[in-house]
């Protein structure tokens, strides 16, 4: 009897994320196969329970709508941060993504959109929200 990845299992695999129109987002790098420990927060919840019950040696496609992957974005993440909050030498550019600290000390991505003398136009929504996902996988091995 094979091996079906649980709650808790520690696997090796190969994985490839895709936006809908094919552009590549993320890929595996070891050419042995990553190692994910399942029920740790790695991936998304959505996706580890996909992953929940495929055999050893699986290989899958699997489509992610927005609405299970990473939402949709909200306009409430868009928030204009004053210009004098970031230091006076660091360049800012549109299109940039700068790390933010919460006051919890987590670090969170913002999108900088916009900038003008008094302030910065920054996104905090998910760089995926809004997306539809492709994900290719294989389950190499589960421990």
């Amino acid at each position: 009897m094979s091996k079906t990845v649980q709650a808790n299992s520690h696997i090796r695999w190969h994985y490839r994320l895709f936006l809908a129109d094919g552009h590549l987002v993320e890929a595996s790098e070891d050419p042995a196969g990553d190692i994910l420990q399942l029920g740790h927060g790695e991936i998304h919840p959505n996706l580890e329970n996909a992953l929940l019950g495929l055999p050893e040696g699986e290989k899958i496609r699997l489509i992610i709508l927005a609405d299970q992957a990473f939402g949709f974005p909200d306009p409430e993440a868009i928030q204009s941060v004053p210009r004098i909050q970031f230091p006076t030498e660091q360049a800012l550019s549109e299109g940039q993504i700068i790390s933010f600290s919460l006051p919890s000390g987590q670090e969170i991505p913002g999108k900088i959109l916009a900038l003008t003398a008094d302030s910065v136009s920054v996104d905090f929504n998910h760089p995926l929200a809004g997306h539809n996902l492709t994900f290719e996988l294989e389950i190499m091995e589960i421990a």
